[in-house]
């Protein structure tokens, strides 16, 4: 069972190191790839579009063909991916292994199924904690190792440093996780209904479409990377954000239209309109949003020039996020007890306050990298104490029958926010460039203050958006047993 969930942990860790050791790499990816700041998101979000419009598939597919099986292929693409990306000689083939590691992270919903069939129901809580908290472990041992990879030795070689891992990770999958035998039982004559579940193809096609066109939407708002002069692109991106905006509205009826009726929906409609879970799942979403609005800014704003940014190397912001990442594996598994001793409710306000305070001040007090650091400290918090007590309230709030699908929808909206922030981020920098000497015959292009300012505004609004839904749930929930 222990030996489970150490192999489960570890592709937790795997994940985010990946993820967390490209972040300082942004900067010369855009310079590598000539990307406007505006397609630089899409390093990040191709990812995440893919990993959540495949999350519910991989849940579902893992019930009807195995989770070990789903398992060993998903690893499998996603390996497939890592060894793609160091060759990648254009941005689209960066993209597409990209895609594919997404289509590998999708395997959580399945490790946590594994999870839950493996341990008892007094032991889901320290099992998942334990797995959470390998997600942070990867981000520190990414940030140090990454940052003084990519400054030494380029972006190119992180990847190289992961792919022998995750190969040896398919094998040890392959012999040390067990097969859990199906159960059919006869109901009223008839078979359990987990035995029988269909794939929802159509809802899935239809999740995909309307998360891709949404983030196009965001992207073509603004957009100087097709080479077209200003009068052109005033004239042309407002029609390409209505072409993608209308594709978006469709899609997402469509969606709705199709779960409603449909006998086994990706998202059931029961479980996740329940007021308690419905709150929990919009806080999540904007935990997933403020993330990776960290993710794709920081890199850029300690890297670029002065007086933009801080002027420093790959190895100096990875030591500048670094603290970030610690308190995430700290605090992560600690919250849990603070739970135990004060309910879930009051750990969630104390964190969307932090994340208010957090966001303030990056919005009002970047001084210099030390203060970004402390302010990072706080912001992670924040962040700790607001996604553990809002997965605990889903937890809660969730017959055991349900917690799986419950974990399944709360996964999926915190992967789609945090598809949502590196574009929201990339548009901000993007519209508002500002053109810096860089040598004496060089002059380039850069985010201003002003970009940096409307990202942490807007994610401070999104934060105290988070604190109203707070003391909504205080009100509501502060009987909820923990």
């Amino acid at each position: 069972m222990w030996t489970t969930l150490a192999i489960l942990s570890s592709i937790a860790t795997i994940s985010m190191y990946t993820e967390t050791m490209l972040l300082p790499a942004l900067p010369h990816l855009i310079h590598d790839f000539n990307l406007s700041y505006n397609s630089s998101s899409w390093i990040l979000s191709a990812y995440l579009v893919a990993g959540a419009v495949m999350t519910p598939v991989s849940g579902k597919l893992s019930d009807i063909y195995g989770k070990k099986k789903i398992m060993i292929i998903l690893i499998s693409i996603y390996t497939v991916g890592l060894m793609i990306s160091p060759f990648s000689s254009n941005f689209i083939t960066l993209l597409i292994s990209r895609i594919l590691q997404g289509i590998g992270i999708s395997v959580f919903p399945v490790t946590f199924g594994i999870v839950r069939e493996q341990f008892p129901r007094e032991k889901l809580a320290i099992s998942q904690g334990i797995i959470s908290s390998m997600f942070a472990g990867g981000s520190v041992l990414g940030l140090a190792i990454g940052g003084t990879i990519v400054q030494y030795y380029g972006w190119r070689v992180t990847f190289f440093s992961i792919i022998p891992i995750a190969i040896c990770l398919i094998f040890i999958i392959i012999r040390f996780i067990p097969v859990v035998e199906k159960k059919v039982t006869e109901i009223s004559g008839q078979k359990n209904e987990s035995s029988g579940k269909k794939f929802d193809l159509k809802g899935s096609i239809l999740l995909g479409i309307s998360i891709i066109s949404f983030l196009l939407f965001i992207t073509f708002l603004r957009t100087d990377s097709l080479g077209i002069n200003h009068d052109e692109l005033i004239s042309r991106v407002p029609i390409a954000s209505l072409f993608f905006l209308s594709i978006f509205g469709t899609g997402f009826t469509l969606f709705l239209l199709v779960e409603r009726k449909t006998k086994f929906p990706l998202i059931s409609s029961r479980l996740f309109l329940d007021r308690g879970i419905l709150s929990s799942n919009i806080i999540l979403l904007i935990v997933g949003m403020s993330m990776f609005t960290i993710f794709q800014t920081l890199p850029i704003l300690i890297q670029s020039p002065y007086p933009l940014g801080f002027d420093e190397n790959a190895l100096q912001m990875s030591i500048v996020q670094l603290p970030f990442a610690l308190v995430l594996l700290i605090l992560g598994p600690l919250t849990g007890f603070i739970i135990t001793r004060i309910g879930q409710t009051t750990p969630l306000l104390i964190g969307t306050l932090a994340m208010s305070l957090g966001f303030s001040l990056l919005l009002f007090m970047r001084v210099n990298e030390f203060f970004i650091s402390v302010f990072l400290v706080i912001l992670s918090i924040g962040l700790s104490l607001t996604n553990v007590s809002s997965t605990n309230i889903i937890m809660v709030k969730s017959s055991y029958q349900q917690i799986g699908i419950s974990l399944g929808i709360s996964n999926l909206l915190r992967i789609i926010g945090s598809s949502i922030g590196p574009t929201i981020a990339g548009l901000f920098m993007q519209s508002h460039l500002f053109l810096v000497t860089v040598n004496k015959n060089q002059a380039q292009y850069f985010p201003s203050a002003a970009a940096y300012d409307f990202i942490f505004c807007t994610m401070l609004l999104l934060s105290i958006f988070a604190l109203c839904i707070s003391f909504f749930l205080v009100k509501y929930y502060s009987k909820i047993p923990s």
